[in-house]
């Protein structure tokens, strides 16, 4: 894996939590950090530096109370998990709180309709591929990386007028509630798309986003078969994300149905 700046920094508190001397938590693994690393007797010698840091960020959100896995120097799902709440822990003062899809009261103060063509025809109009009068471009609160182009950003995107409010809303909680570095690092911003006159993968319907009512955020890490052992978005950090989306009516088929977490949309599901 990769050892990240956020990574790194971790491992840097944690060890200056035991006086051990690494530095300032720059992110940079210096000669400070390398000798700090080598005095920790929780580390065995015989480890990478790679592992060392790793299980220094273990040994780090164990000791916050979350669950690493093994102290094996090693970036598995558990220690992924482990890292995420702690990154929440510090950043906001308190731990995220689970999601209960059973606590969970649905909201629709929208009145989007149900996903049936039918339904979505009388309340959006019919879809078309184009010359649709109901899309509408609109300036979204801070630039979104084009997920299949990441060298692009874009400032605007096409959408539904009924759905236009309501999205800026949740974007504009997001940027307020995370700030626009952490919404880079939770690749918030990686945008997947919303219009796109389509047939539903793997069926025989249109798309919601036929209509502008749907958006994709960063697929390459909640892919459409991946449930919430896989999904990025499945992680707890993310919980204050989907609440915003969710307490504008909009759907999440992770959430809801644990697959394409990449996906939510101004429509409600058939039960």
């Amino acid at each position: 894996m990769d050892l990240t700046p956020q990574i790194i920094m971790l491992a840097q508190r944690w060890l200056n939590l035991k006086n051990l001397g690494a530095g300032t938590a720059d992110g940079i693994i210096g000669d400070k950090t390398k000798a700090a690393l080598n005095k920790a007797s929780e580390l065995p010698k015989t480890w990478t530096l790679e592992k060392k840091i790793v299980g220094a960020v273990q040994l780090f959100a164990k000791q916050e109370g979350f669950v690493p896995g093994p102290i094996d120097g090693l970036w598995g799902t558990q220690t992924q998990s482990a890292y995420d709440q702690l990154r929440y822990k510090l950043l906001y003062g308190q731990e995220p709180e689970p999601w209960r899809p059973e606590d969970r009261t649905p909201v629709n103060p929208n009145n989007w309709p149900v996903q049936s063509q039918s339904a979505l025809n009388a309340f959006y109009g019919v879809a078309k591929e184009t010359g649709n009068a109901n899309l509408v471009s609109v300036a979204v609160p801070y630039p979104l990386v084009i997920a299949w182009d990441t060298s692009k950003k874009v400032t605007k995107i096409t959408c539904h007028k009924k759905v236009k409010d309501s999205l800026i809303r949740v974007l504009t909680k997001t940027l307020q509630h995370y700030g626009l570095a952490e919404i880079k690092r939770l690749r918030l911003d990686y945008f997947g798309g919303c219009f796109n006159y389509r047939i539903m993968r793997g069926g025989t319907s249109l798309s919601t986003h036929s209509w502008g009512i749907a958006i994709d955020f960063d697929p390459i890490n909640n892919q459409l078969n991946w449930g919430r052992d896989k999904a990025t978005f499945a992680r707890p950090e993310y919980n204050k994300w989907w609440e915003f989306w969710e307490e504008e009516g909009w759907v999440s088929l992770g959430r809801d149905r644990n697959y394409d977490w990449m996906h939510v949309q101004a429509a409600k599901l058939v039960s």
